[in-house]
């Protein structure tokens, strides 16, 4: 997949679990099949919170990359 168009974008950097993890499923169950989103998110439980949670609602993880303040995932449905 080399060209990745983001849809949308959602930060949920600094908001805690399982308030972040809750935005970020109800924002990627709207999205469309071939529509993606941009999650930005802290570091540590916060990304392992979100992370399970999209897995475990069944959407995928198309990337996540380090940024300087946190992780970026992109993911879709």
């Amino acid at each position: 997949m080399a060209n990745i168009e983001i849809t949308s974008t959602l930060d949920v950097q600094g908001i805690a679990c399982p308030v972040n993890a809750v935005r970020v499923k109800a924002a990627v169950a709207l999205l469309k099949e071939d529509e993606l989103l941009e999650v930005l998110v802290d570091e540590g439980e916060a990304l392992l919170r979100v992370a399970q949670t999209l897995k475990d609602a069944g959407y995928r993880i198309v990337k996540v990359e380090n940024r300087e303040d946190g992780l970026r995932i992109i993911v879709g449905k």
